[in-house]
């Protein structure tokens, strides 16, 4: 694979419950691949932005990145 197939990291950042989450995402192949806190997740970029669609990948890892930390038990 070409160097040129891999785009630079970009950061990107979200808002869920009044806390503010950075990730980074890259857009390779049509699709963005957003990484938070060592989760990754991808989907197409279709018809929106690169950004706007990174910013949904993101909220979603956090989301389940929260849900998970209330779900183990405490120590």
């Amino acid at each position: 694979m070409s160097p040129q197939a891999y785009e630079a990291l970009n950061p990107v950042e979200t808002i869920v419950d009044g806390t503010r989450h950075s990730g980074t995402y890259r857009v390779m192949t049509g699709s963005v691949i957003v990484y938070y806190d060592g989760e990754v997740k991808f989907a197409s970029v279709g018809m929106d932005r690169p950004e706007l669609v990174a910013k949904w990948l993101l909220t979603d890892l956090v989301r389940r990145a929260e849900s998970s930390r209330r779900k183990r038990p405490h120590d």
